[in-house]
C-alpha cells in the first residue's frame, strides 16, 4: 500500500502508511470503551469518543514530533536518511549511512525515551495541577501523558529493534571498543528474553488463558527465531569479511589450443556441460595466451571454419574481468555484481589464471561454512542457473555492512 507524505524537513520526506489510520481508529475505539466503563457516569458516549479520538491523535502526533527531533540528532551524528514512514506506534527509516561511532549511537538511541519521559512529565504535571479532573481536556492530557510514559519504558527494553537494545549495544561498544561484542551480547539477551517469554506463554496456554497464552507463545517464538537469524547473519558477515577467494574451490577453465580451427571449437561448444560457459582460454606451448568468446563462431562463415584458427581471434587475458586469489570474499562479490555476468576470473600473484568463481560457488561456500550441505542434485541445478542458493542475498548483506561501516 502506498504511503502519503505529510511534510519534508532537511530534504527528508516524512510519510504515513495507511496502517497508521487503522491504529488511530483502534486506539480511539479502545479508549472510548475504557472511558465508558470507568467514567460512564461522568461522560456520555459522544464525549467518550471525543476523548478516545483526541487522545489517540495527540499520542500519534507526539510520536511524529519525537521522530523529527530524533532525526535531527541522527543527522548531526552523520546518519544519512532517505525517507521516514510511520507505521503503527513507530517509524521505519530508510538509511543510506549509519552512525560510525559508539557515542553517536548512544546519543541517537537515548533521544526518543528522553522525549517520551519529558512529554509525560509535562502533561502529567499539567493534569495533576488542574483544579478539575473531570474536564475533557484534562482527561485527554492525562491519558496522553500516561501513554508517553509507557512508550518511554517500552523503548528502553533491551530488544534489538527498540532504542533500549540499540543503547545497550552501543554502550558495550563504547566501553569495549568492539562493535561486534555489543551485537553479540544484545543478541544473547534477545534470545534469553524471548525464550523466557516463550516458556511463560506455554504455561499460560495450558494453565490459565489459551488465547493470551497463544499470543505470548507466538511472540516468544518469533523472538527466538529472530535471534537465531541475527546470529546466522553475523556469521555470514564474518565469512564475507575474513575469507578469501583462495578458500573456494574454483571452477576449471575451458582450454583450447591456439592452432585449433573453428570446427573443433564448434565441437567443444556442442559438448559443453554448463550452458553458462561461453569463454575458452587459449593456450600456446602450455602457457595461457588469451581467451575467446564462443559467439565468435557467428562472425565467420561456416565455409571458412576449417581455415580459421582461434589464436587469430584471441583477446588478451588482462581484458577479462578478474580478481586476485587473495581478494576478500565481499570485494569479489561486489566485483561480480558490477560485471553482471555472474562470474569472474581468478589470477595468482603472477597474473596466471587459476580458474573461475561464480555466484553458486560463493553461495555454496557460505552455506557450507554455516553448516548447510546441499544435495548434489540441488548444487548442480544452482551451478547451471548461476544464482546464490536458497535466496541468500549476499550483495544486500554487503551493502548493509558498508552502510554500518563494518567494511
Amino acid at each position: 500500500m502506498r504511503s502519503w507524505q505529510i511534510f519534508k524537513i532537511w530534504g527528508i520526506p516524512f510519510k504515513i502508511h495507511p496502517y497508521w489510520f487503522v491504529i488511530l481508529f483502534l486506539f480511539t475505539w479502545s479508549i472510548s470503551n475504557q472511558v465508558n466503563l470507568s467514567s460512564g457516569d461522568i461522560y456520555n458516549t459522544k464525549e467518550a469518543w471525543i476523548i478516545g479520538f483526541l487522545t489517540s491523535f495527540f499520542l500519534l502526533s507526539s510520536i511524529i514530533s519525537h521522530e523529527v527531533l530524533h532525526t535531527f540528532v541522527s543527522l548531526n551524528q552523520g546518519v544519512k536518511i532517505k525517507r521516514i514512514t510511520f507505521y503503527f506506534l513507530g517509524a521505519i527509516l530508510q538509511i543510506d549511512k549509519y552512525c560510525q561511532t559508539a557515542m553517536g549511537n548512544i546519543k541517537i538511541a537515548i533521544v526518543r525515551p528522553i522525549l517520551c519521559f519529558s512529554t509525560a512529565f509535562i502533561l502529567l504535571l499539567i493534569s495533576n495541577n488542574s483544579a478539575s479532573k473531570e474536564l475533557i481536556s484534562i482527561n485527554i492530557i492525562s491519558r496522553v501523558g500516561i501513554l508517553n510514559l509507557f512508550l518511554g519504558f517500552l523503548n528502553l527494553i533491551p530488544i534489538g529493534s527498540l532504542d533500549g537494545g540499540k543503547l545497550l549495544k552501543s554502550i558495550i561498544w563504547y566501553f569495549s571498543g568492539s562493535k561486534n561484542k555489543g551485537r553479540n551480547f544484545l543478541n544473547k539477551v534477545n534470545f534469553s528474553l524471548s525464550f523466557l517469554v516463550l516458556i511463560f506463554g506455554i504455561i499460560c496456554l495450558f494453565r490459565f488463558n489459551f488465547y493470551y497464552g497463544f499470543i505470548i507463545s507466538f511472540l516468544g517464538l518469533f523472538g527466538v527465531n529472530s535471534a537465531k537469524s541475527e546470529s546466522q547473519f553475523f556469521k555470514i558477515e564474518n565469512i564475507l569479511k575474513f575469507n578469501k577467494v583462495s578458500d573456494l574451490k574454483l571452477k576449471p577453465l575451458r582450454k583450447i589450443e591456439f592452432d585449433s580451427n573453428f570446427s573443433k571449437l564448434n565441437t567443444l561448444i556442442k559438448n559443453k556441460k554448463d550452458a553458462a560457459d561461453k569463454y575458452f582460454f587459449v593456450t600456446k606451448n602450455g602457457r595461457w595466451s588469451g581467451f575467446i568468446d564462443e559467439n565468435i563462431l557467428k562472425t565467420v562463415s561456416i565455409k571458412k571454419w576449417e581455415r580459421n584458427f582461434v589464436g587469430d581471434f584471441k583477446k588478451p587475458i588482462k581484458s577479462f574481468a578478474s580478481v586476485y586469489y587473495n581478494e576478500k570474499l565481499w570485494k569479489t562479490i561486489e566485483r561480480i555484481e558490477e560485471i553482471g555476468e555472474g562470474f569472474i576470473l581468478v589470477l595468482n600473484a603472477a597474473d596466471i589464471p587459476l580458474g573461475i568463481v561464480d555466484r553458486s560457488k560463493i553461495g555454496n561456500f557460505v552455506l557450507n561454512k554455516l553448516g548447510f550441505n546441499l544435495p548434489t542434485e540441488i548444487v548442480n541445478k544452482l551451478n547451471y542457473k548461476n544464482q546464490y542458493p536458497l535466496g541468500i542475498e549476499l550483495p544486500r548483506i554487503i551493502n548493509l555492512m558498508k552502510q554500518r561501516g563494518d567494511i
